[in-house]
């Protein structure tokens, strides 16, 4: 049975459907209700839910993408355009709401906006508390000292979800009995880490961790570590040189980084030319390669700074999910 923050969570987002499609969600039962990873919606053509396979499947109709548009934007698109470009928006609750139609570009061909919207892809934000316990063991050397990670695997496999219960576990000191409460902060650029609404954060994050919102990764690392003293710092989805740069300037300053990147192996890794120098410097310490072959968070394989396997594991570290 899943827990009962999954199914309020995909029933807080049902609500923003049109009657029809909510209550399609609605009439679920609650082991359903739970699995649902994404609400696809595409003009024309059939209602989606990612995570099950029998459900009722009508056509997503013009005026029913538009009141769910209107529903995310809060009835203001223009107020959102700008955020736009970035082909998202985050809800309340860190659910990010993909979007795919006609781009508008500048002179200089970057995307000023996406109108015509004919796409949406929502997807449920959850906090599955001690999923990354299983982690401990690579995030510690043998002297239990603390290791920078780069959480390494493709979309949904259960990346920024790790990454969050990480932060909450070295925020509160329960991570591993040699490693006490640590200063963490987020850079949480797209609103998924810690779900912030007002600039508090609405998933547990752990006492000692403080956010960064809506804030460029960049920029926000080199604030966090002026501004916050941090032991560690988190942010999602690297893979810019400007981020490695700034992995690096946090690595010299004693400072331990923990990410997450999207890749499928590690040669893959190797192949990301904005990476190579952040591979080369030994400024992480392990590379932890996550699937959803055993479920999202399956952890297949762990690198050293020098590419060598630490351990293959078959654990699935968010199938006992506690709360």
């Amino acid at each position: 049975m899943p827990e009962l923050s999954a199914i309020s969570e995909v029933a807080s987002i049902s609500k923003l459907l049109p009657q029809a499609l909510r209550g399609i969600i609605d009439g679920l039962e609650p082991n359903a209700a739970g699995r649902i990873e994404e609400i696809r919606l595409r003009a024309l053509r059939p209602f989606e839910l990612v995570g099950l396979r029998d459900y009722a499947r009508p056509v997503v109709t013009m005026e029913q993408l538009r009141h769910v548009i209107s529903a995310v934007t809060g009835s203001s698109y223009y107020a959102v355009e700008a955020q736009l470009r970035y082909g998202y928006l985050t809800l309340p609750g860190g659910h990010r709401v993909g979007v795919a139609g006609r781009t508008v570009v500048d002179e200089q061909d970057h995307i000023v906006t996406i109108r015509d919207i004919a796409s949406l892809n929502i997807r449920v934000a959850r906090q599955i508390l001690h999923c990354s316990k299983s982690l401990a063991p690579f995030v510690l050397d043998e002297w239990g000292q603390l290791q920078s990670i780069l959480i390494v695997g493709p979309p949904m496999c259960g990346k920024t979800t790790i990454l969050r219960d990480l932060a909450r576990l070295l925020g509160n000191g329960e991570l591993h009995p040699k490693l006490s409460a640590r200063a963490v902060s987020i850079v949480d650029e797209r609103s998924e880490i810690a779900a912030c609404h007002q600039g508090v954060p609405q998933f547990d994050i752990g006492q000692s961790t403080d956010v960064l919102d809506g804030c460029p990764k960049v920029q926000g690392m080199y604030l966090m570590l002026r501004a916050m003293a941090p032991h560690i710092v988190m942010t999602d989805e690297i893979g810019s040189v400007a981020d490695v740069k700034a992995i690096l300037d946090i690595a010299r300053a004693g400072v331990r980084f923990i990410g997450t990147v999207h890749a499928n192996s590690m040669e893959d890794l190797k192949q990301r030319p904005a990476l190579r120098t952040l591979l080369t410097q030994g400024a992480i310490d392990r590379f932890i390669f996550l699937s959803r072959r055993l479920g999202p968070g399956t952890v297949e394989h762990v690198y050293d700074r020098r590419f060598r396997e630490v351990k293959r594991g078959e654990s699935d570290p968010m199938a006992n999910r506690r709360s």
